[in-house]
């Protein structure tokens, strides 16, 4: 099967997509859904639907189908993860300087800025009324967690019905496929956590999402990342990479969220709860790799 192979820059990263030539009409409509997706839910666009709500802490405010049912899927994932989900990390993540200007500088000094804000871990800060289309937030909220994945979903179900089943789609790590009857299995290589330029295997994806998680493409300071523990609310330490595989692509990111900034050990015993298959590599090297984690790891 011939392919077709475009590329563009989206929610912080590069978005490449492959199909069959004869559908390269759809490229256009695949780039415009995640334009949509980022224009409505980027914290980093203040004319995004989130945005807005964050600018009207602690009043009810109207809120679209897509935002309630994204709202709603946030506060599942919380529950599922022992609290280790959290969208409402924001401010700590402004502080440590990942903020809408890139700032990448810390605006505390003397103490980890995030540590600073850290509270007991209860349940997120916001109300949901369904029936009224409303939400109540008190604290600032954020979907990096998860937008990636949830745009993956959204672009493959656009393909799937226009009748294309036969695609890749990698959002800067994240990733969904689907391998048609007439089409070769989408091989996926596995960074090396320590060096970009190596892989430490490979695994084969067809009809369901891969999410990676690590800090090595995006750290400054000493030790600062956008990967935060929620409890603690500074970055996650006990894990390099994780990569993991779930239905959907809104799961796989989530979950590799938690379960990287959860730990190692925590995120070992979390994962045998969850419908997800992984791998998983500590800070000291140690790995641990599921049953149903089919991957080809070089020795």
């Amino acid at each position: 099967m011939e392919l077709a192979n475009q590329s563009f820059k989206a929610l912080g990263t590069t978005i490449e997509i492959k199909l069959p030539s004869i559908n390269s009409r759809l490229f256009q409509l695949c780039f415009d859904e995640i334009s949509r997706i980022e224009e409505a839910y980027s914290r980093f666009k203040d004319s995004s639907e989130l945005s807005k709500l964050n600018r009207g802490l602690g009043k009810w405010q109207s809120a679209s189908d897509e935002m309630l049912f994204l709202l709603s899927k946030s506060a599942d994932f919380f529950s599922k993860t022992d609290g280790n989900f959290d969208i409402t990390l924001k401010s700590d993540l402004d502080l440590l300087g990942y903020d809408k200007d890139y700032s990448f500088k810390q605006k505390k000094h003397g103490e980890a800025a995030a540590g600073l804000q850290a509270k007991s871990n209860s349940a997120p800060k916001m109300v949901i009324d369904s029936d009224a289309s409303k939400v109540l937030l008190s604290k600032e909220i954020d979907f990096g967690g998860f937008g990636k994945g949830y745009a993956l979903d959204c672009v493959s179900h656009l393909l799937e019905q226009k009748g294309v089943f036969h695609y890749y789609i990698n959002a800067g790590g994240d990733i969904k496929s689907r391998k048609s009857n007439q089409g070769d299995p989408w091989t996926i290589i596995l960074e090396h956590p320590d060096d970009p330029e190596m892989a430490i295997g490979t695994i084969d994806l067809d009809g369901a999402a891969l999410a990676a998680s690590a800090p090595n493409r995006r750290k400054w300071g000493v030790g600062l990342h956008h990967l935060l523990n929620a409890k603690t609310h500074l970055p996650a330490t006990g894990a390099k990479a994780i990569f993991l595989v779930a239905k959907t692509g809104i799961e796989a990111d989530a979950y590799a969220t938690a379960l990287f900034t959860a730990g190692f050990e925590e995120a070992i015993s979390l994962s045998k709860t969850l419908p997800v298959e992984m791998l998983i590599v500590s800070s000291q090297n140690k790995m641990y790799q599921s049953d149903g984690f089919r991957a080809n790891i070089f020795k």
